[in-house]
C-alpha cells in the first residue's frame, strides 16, 4: 500500500507540474506592518494586491505576508473599519526593506462596507485539504463549559473520561484512540507538561481555538499519530489586556483562570503571564454493588463517593522579544503545576479507597525562537524538565462504599496487600525544529523533526524488587527516545482550486527498563528494544466553487509506543514492555458546502486497516494496561450540518457511525466482534439564540445541547449476539447487562449576559439537567446533574 501511495503521489506532481510548470516561477514576499496614525497596531486589517487576487489578514502583532509573482510594481489596498482606506504602490526597491510600515488614518465618517477578502486562521484551518474540525473556543468563552464538552458536541469525536473534574481523559477518534491521536500546544507536543496541560484541565478562557486533525496531519505538526492530534492554540493578544473568570458549581467545584500581557509601544517587547485553578469535592452520587463484611451478601445502592476530591494549579510566565531584525520572535517561559488527588477507586467500581493518594508536580522551562529570512523560515522549540509523580497507599485495612473503614493488620495497603509509597521522576528533554521553504508562489516546502528523550528513576520501599538481589526495580533507570522526521510540500494549483500537501516521515525508537508481567510481578529482565519505520500521506482538496470543495486523503503510518504506555504512570496503569508499533492505511474522503448566514454541510468518511492497535483496556478491577490488539479494519461515516433558521436562532446536528471490527483473528467467537470499549455510534443537537438591546445595551445568548450515545460494550461479544436493528441502532443486545455500557441521552442548557459591552459577562448553565446516568468506556459512571455559574471579566 506505501508503494501505491509513493507512485500515485509522484504521479499526480508529474502531471499538475507539466501542466502548470509552476516550479520555475520566481517570487516575491510582500511583508509589513500596519498602524494607526496614534502607533497602535491594527489588528485584522484586510490587506490586497490588486490585480492579483492575493490577499491576508493582519495578524496579533499587525504584521501580513503575501507571496506573490515577481512584478517590478504592486499596488496594495489596505482597509480597517474606522480608517480611512490606503492604496500604495510599491516599487522592488521598497521590498527590499526590512520593515515596511504602513498608517491609516481616522475616518469619522460612518463606513457602509468594508469587504474583507482575508479569512481568519480559524477559517483558512478548515479549509485546508487536511481535514480539520476546528472548535472556535472564543465563541463559547463566556458559558461555563469545559473544553470535554465542546469537543465531545464536534462530529467524529468522543471522550473518554474516568469520573469527574480532573479524571483522566483520552479521545476517540474515527475509530482510534488515547496516544494514537497526539496533542499539541501551539504546535509542540504535550508530553513535557505531564498531566498538568490537557483537555480535561484547561479553561476555554486560554485558547484561541482547538484544531482537531483527523487522519493525515499536516507537517509542521509532524508527529506519529495514527487518528489524527488535537491543537490548543492559546490565545493571540491584540496589544494589551488582562482577563479573569470564576465559576462555581456542584460538587462544591470552582475552577478559575487569569490571562494578562502587556507588550510595549514599539512591540518589541512582551511580558505576561496565565494561571488556572480545578477543585472539587466530585463527591457526586453512584451506582455501585456493596458487600456485607459478615455475610458476604452482594446488594446494588446508591451512594455518595467520598474519597474524590481534586486539585490542580497551573501557572506560567512568559516573555521575550519581537519583530527585531534578527528575530520575529524569541520567547522564553517558565511552568509550574501541582496536582493532588485522591484515589477513590480503580480501573473499574468494584472496590472503594478511602485513604490512597496521588500528587504530580513540576517547574518546567522552554525556550522558542521564530525568524523568517527571505524565503525561508526557521521555527524552534527547546524544553527540559523533570516532573515528579507520586503515590501513598500505606493504610492497613480496606473501606467500603458508605466510608467505614475495616481494619486488617497484614496488610500495607488498602489497593494491593504490598501497599505503596513510590516517589518517580520522569526527565524530559524535548527538541522541536520546523523549516519551512517558499518554493514559489504557489508552492511551500516544509522539514519538521521533533525528538524526545525521557528517563524513569525513583524509589518505592513497598514496591516491587528484583527477585535475585531484592534491588527496587525503581532505583533502576528506565530510558526511552523517540525522533520523528516529517518532509512535506503544499502546492496550490489553477488559482487555487487544486491544493495538495504530500508528506513523507520517518519514525525511530529506542527503549530499555526492567520488564514486569501483566501482574506486576518484576521478571529480573533488563530488556531493550528498538525500531525504524517509515511512512507516507497524500492529501488533495478540489474547489468546485468558492464555497464548496470535496477533500480526499490517503496514508500509511506508525504509531510507537509511548513511554508511560510501555513502563506505567506509577498509579493505576500497568507497564508493558512487549508492546508493539501500531501500523495502519488510512483513508479519508468528505465533501463540504456553505452558504454565508444560511448553512454549512460537511460530509466525511473514513476507512481504517490497523496492524497491533494499541487498546487501553481493564486487565482487572483496578487496573488498566496497553495491550496490542493484531488486527482491526473498519468503516465510518460522519456528518456536520448548521442551519442559520433566523437572524437570532441557529441549529447544529451532526452524526458519527463507526463499524471497527476484528478480522483473522483464529477465534470463531471473536472473528467480526466489535472492537472493545469503543462507542460506535453518537450524536449531538445544538440550539443557539442571541437576543440584543436587552436593557438598553446588554444581550442575552440562549442555547441547548443534547448529545447521545448508543449502547456498546466492554469486552469482545460475538457478532450473532449484537442487536438486530439497522445497523445495530436500536434493538437490545442478546445478553446480560453488566458488559453492556447502556444508551446515553443528555440534556443541557444555559445562557450568558453581558449587561453593556463585552467586557463583563454571566454565565449559567445546567448539565445533564434531565439527570441521565452517564459511563465512560469502562463502565465508570460520571456525574449526573450538576449547576454552573461562572463570571468573566476583561480588561483591554
Amino acid at each position: 500500500m506505501t508503494r501505491i501511495l509513493f507512485l500515485s503521489s509522484i504521479l499526480i506532481y508529474c502531471l499538475i507540474f507539466s501542466a502548470k510548470n509552476s516550479c520555475a516561477q520566481d517570487v516575491n514576499i510582500i511583508r509589513g506592518t500596519v498602524k494607526d496614525s496614534r502607533g497602535d497596531l491594527l489588528v485584522g486589517a484586510a490587506v490586497v494586491l490588486n490585480g492579483l487576487d492575493k490577499s491576508a489578514l493582519t495578524d496579533s502583532s499587525g504584521a501580513f505576508r503575501i507571496a506573490a509573482p515577481a512584478r517590478n510594481l504592486y499596488t496594495v489596498s489596505i482597509q480597517f473599519i474606522g480608517y480611512k482606506k490606503l492604496v500604495k504602490t510599491l516599487s522592488e526597491k521598497d521590498l527590499r526593506k526590512n520593515d515596511l510600515i504602513f498608517t491609516l488614518q481616522d475616518d469619522h465618517t460612518q463606513l457602509s462596507e468594508v469587504e474583507i477578502l482575508g479569512k481568519t486562521e480559524t477559517q483558512q484551518a478548515r479549509l485546508q485539504p487536511i481535514k480539520a474540525e476546528v472548535i472556535n473556543t472564543k465563541a463559547v468563552q463566556e458559558q461555563p463549559s469545559t473544553l470535554v464538552e465542546l469537543m465531545n458536541r464536534s462530529a467524529g469525536i468522543r471522550i473518554r473520561q474516568t469520573g469527574g473534574l480532573g479524571s483522566n481523559a483520552g479521545l476517540m477518534m474515527n475509530g482510534f484512540q488515547d496516544r494514537a491521536i497526539k496533542n499539541f500546544r501551539d504546535g509542540i507536543p504535550l508530553d513535557y507538561l505531564g498531566a498538568g496541560y490537557n483537555i480535561s484541565l484547561v479553561p476555554v478562557n486560554m485558547l484561541e481555538r482547538v484544531e482537531v486533525y483527523k487522519g493525515v496531519l499536516p507537517t509542521a505538526l509532524g508527529a506519529d499519530a495514527l487518528g489524527g492530534a488535537v491543537n490548543m492554540v492559546t490565545k493571540k493578544s491584540l496589544y494589551r489586556y488582562a482577563e479573569a473568570s470564576y465559576e462555581v458549581a456542584s460538587f462544591n467545584t470552582h475552577r478559575a483562570s487569569v490571562n494578562a500581557l502587556y507588550t510595549d509601544s514599539t512591540r518589541h517587547f512582551f511580558l505576561g503571564a496565565d494561571a488556572f485553578l480545578n477543585k472539587s469535592d466530585n463527591n457526586y452520587k453512584v451506582d455501585v454493588i456493596v458487600t456485607d463484611q459478615e455475610t458476604a451478601a452482594r446488594t446494588p445502592a446508591t451512594v455518595r463517593l467520598f474519597h474524590n476530591k481534586f486539585t490542580n494549579y497551573y501557572a506560567e510566565a512568559y516573555g521575550g522579544l519581537t519583530n527585531l531584525k534578527w528575530a520575529d520572535e524569541l520567547r522564553a517561559g517558565i511552568t509550574w503545576f501541582n496536582i493532588n488527588r485522591q484515589n477513590q477507586y480503580g480501573a473499574s467500581m468494584a472496590q472503594p479507597f478511602g485513604a490512597s493518594v496521588s500528587r504530580q508536580y513540576s517547574v518546567i522551562p522552554t525556550l522558542r525562537y521564530r525568524k523568517k529570512f527571505g524565503r525561508l523560515g526557521l521555527d524552534q522549540f527547546l524544553t527540559a524538565s523533570s516532573i515528579n509523580t507520586t503515590q501513598v497507599d500505606t493504610v492497613r485495612g480496606t473501606y467500603d462504599w458508605y466510608g467505614n473503614f475495616i481494619p486488617s493488620p497484614s496488610r500495607r495497603g488498602e489497593i494491593s496487600m504490598r501497599g505503596t509509597l513510590s516517589d518517580i521522576k520522569f526527565s524530559y528533554f524535548t527538541s522541536r525544529t520546523h523549516l519551512g521553504y517558499q518554493l514559489s508562489e504557489n508552492h511551500l516546502a516544509e522539514i519538521n523533526v521533533v525528538s524526545t528523550h525521557i528517563g524513569r528513576t525513583g524509589r518505592d520501599p513497598l514496591g516491587l524488587t528484583l527477585p535475585e538481589t531484592g534491588q527496587d526495580i525503581l532505583s533502576l533507570p528506565a530510558k526511552y527516545y523517540k525522533i520523528i522526521g516529517a518532509a512535506g510540500v503544499q502546492s496550490s494549483f489553477f488559482n487555487d482550486k487544486l491544493t495538495n500537501n504530500l508528506i513523507a516521515k520517518f519514525f525511530h525508537y529506542n527503549t530499555s527498563t526492567i520488564h514486569v508481567d501483566i501482574y506486576g510481578t518484576a521478571l529480573g529482565e533488563h530488556r531493550a528494544t528498538s525500531e525504524n519505520s517509515f511512512g507516507i500521506a497524500e492529501a488533495l482538496k478540489f474547489a468546485l466553487t468558492p464555497n464548496t470543495f470535496i477533500r480526499a486523503s490517503a496514508e500509511a503510518a506508525t504509531r510507537l509506543p509511548e513511554q508511560d504506555e510501555m513502563f506505567g504512570d506509577g498509579n493505576f496503569h500497568r507497564s508493558n514492555f512487549l508492546l508493539k508499533p501500531e501500523k495502519s492505511t488510512n483513508i479519508n474522503l468528505g465533501f463540504r458546502t456553505e452558504k454565508r448566514n444560511a448553512y454549512s454541510l460537511e460530509i466525511n468518511s473514513f476507512y481504517r486497516i490497523t496492524k497491533d492497535l494499541i487498546l487501553r483496556m481493564p486487565i482487572d478491577f483496578l487496573f488498566t494496561q496497553n495491550q496490542n490488539v493484531e488486527s482491526v479494519k473498519g468503516l465510518g461515516l460522519e456528518t456536520d450540518l448548521t442551519v442559520s433558521i433566523k437572524p437570532w436562532l441557529r441549529a447544529n446536528g451532526n452524526f458519527t457511525y463507526q463499524d471497527f471490527r476484528l478480522f483473522d483473528t483464529s477465534n470463531r467467537l471473536k472473528e467480526k466482534s466489535r472492537l472493545r470499549n469503543t462507542p460506535y455510534f453518537f450524536a449531538n443537537l445544538g440550539l443557539n439564540s442571541t437576543i440584543n438591546h436587552v436593557g438598553g445595551k446588554g444581550k442575552i445568548h440562549l442555547y441547548y445541547f443534547f448529545t447521545f450515545v448508543r449502547e456498546y460494550y466492554l469486552d469482545y461479544i460475538p457478532k450473532s449476539l449484537e442487536p438486530d436493528g439497522f445497523l445495530g441502532l436500536w434493538g437490545k443486545a442478546k445478553f446480560d447487562a453488566p458488559n453492556i455500557i447502556p444508551n446515553q441521552a443528555l440534556h443541557s442548557a444555559g445562557f450568558t449576559y453581558n449587561p453593556g459591552g463585552e467586557r463583563f459577562s454571566i454565565g449559567f448553565q445546567a448539565k445533564n439537567f434531565l439527570n441521565a446516568r452517564v459511563y465512560d468506556n469502562f463502565r465508570i459512571q460520571n456525574a449526573g446533574r450538576s449547576l454552573h455559574l461562572k463570571v468573566n471579566y476583561i480588561l483591554k
